[in-house]
């Protein structure tokens, strides 16, 4: 088979000498989950990654930087044939799978998508986001250098997609159960309610009480009426800090009174793009981080 190479990816040239690590991982055994030792690429020991953990719950890391783990997630990806989901900030996105990976060389091989997708923007997309689902764990990852391989005239296959083994992925149960409380008072979402006796509908800023990856709680004071369960509430904008700010849709799903008269809401996302998946992932990430410091100076456990 002749390969030849076209349509690079502009924004991250690919990386012709990758670290070895990918080439040690490659010889090594993957070890059982919950059984990490530290990272060749840190010299900290990297989180639990077991999904099943209480203690990745309680952690709070999501982030897996093993290149034992790493391979083992994409050799799995590739043994079972998942569905790999490519997508852009602007919301451009084609479904591939993984269908080669070479550790020594740091890298992976994709299939070509179908005729219609939109693979020459994503060719040139500065920034790339790779999703899967392996049982009730999605993975995610940024992919680099991004570029087609044609197949020469003699070839037998298809042309493929080549990209850089990730160096970091991020792997969390698909029910995001871990909640975390804003470290200030300043998060807030500004969300448009009924106004009184069938008025025009207002916007209103409302604090935000906690927040997961997989929906928000927050608190609606008295006087304006509350929204009916099961309401999708569209284009929130949600500022949790100066670095994070999403618009999302939200769908409610319970309404709970409080003692002074306020009402908390309990809001489920609703098809949260993976840019916003990203940033939100990072916050809850460093919020839980602050509160383990926190705990940690209180002397708490």
């Amino acid at each position: 088979m002749i390969w030849t190479r076209c349509c690079p990816a502009r924004a991250k040239p690919c990386t012709e000498h990758r670290p070895t690590v990918f080439q040690r991982a490659a010889r090594e055994p993957a070890r059982p989950p919950g059984r990490n030792r530290p990272s060749r690429m840190s010299s900290t020991p990297p989180p639990s990654t077991s999904p099943d953990s209480a203690a990745s719950a309680d952690s709070g890391d999501f982030r897996i930087q093993s290149p034992v783990e790493i391979l083992g997630l994409l050799q799995r990806l590739q043994q079972e044939q998942t569905p790999l989901i490519l997508s852009t900030p602007e919301g451009l996105s084609l479904s591939t799978r993984v269908c080669e990976l070479d550790a020594d060389k740091g890298r992976l091989l994709l299939d070509r998508p179908a005729a219609a997708s939109p693979l020459p923007n994503l060719l040139g997309a500065q920034e790339l986001t790779a999703v899967a689902y392996l049982d009730q764990i999605r993975l995610q990852f940024d992919l680099e250098g991004l570029m087609l391989l044609q197949a020469g005239p003699q070839a037998s296959q298809d042309d493929l997609l080549r990209a850089n083994l990730p160096q970091q992925l991020y792997r969390f149960q698909r029910r995001q159960a871990f909640r975390v409380r804003p470290t200030s008072r300043t998060p807030q979402a500004h969300v448009c309610v009924p106004g009184a006796d069938e008025a025009s509908p207002i916007t209103l800023s409302l604090r935000v009480l906690d927040l997961s990856l997989g929906g928000l709680a927050l608190l609606l004071p008295p006087g304006p009426a509350a929204p009916a369960t099961g309401q999708l509430l569209q284009a929130v904008r949600v500022e949790l800090d100066r670095h994070t700010r999403l618009m999302v849709d939200l769908r409610l799903q319970h309404v709970r009174p409080q003692t002074d008269g306020s009402r908390q809401l309990g809001l489920t996302f609703e098809n949260l793009d993976p840019l916003a998946e990203r940033d939100l992932q990072h916050y809850v990430e460093q919020a839980q981080k602050m509160a383990r410091l926190l705990r940690k100076a209180q002397g708490t456990p």
